[in-house]
């Protein structure tokens, strides 16, 4: 699968910081200048889904705590 444009900014948000977690509110609002919050949604509820169904270590992990989704760069340089 070709990662789209707006796939490949999440990655280099989740990157930044690699041992950090941005919650889906704090990608939303990094992003939100962009103007594409409808297909930012359904980007980031699409690698929750595969994060959750991976047998193998997927390169985004999705977690929820305390209700959040947090999301993380999961491969290690």
């Amino acid at each position: 699968m070709n990662p789209s444009a707006l796939h490949r900014e999440v990655e280099e948000i989740l990157r930044r910081e690699l041992l950090r977690a941005y919650s889906k509110e704090e990608i939303l609002n990094l992003l939100a200048p962009k103007n594409r919050e409808k297909e930012l949604e359904q980007l980031l509820a699409e690698l929750e889904v595969a994060s959750s169904l991976s047998k193998e270590n997927p390169e985004i992990s999705a977690t929820c705590r305390g209700g959040t989704v947090y999301y993380n760069w999961n491969r290690i340089p």
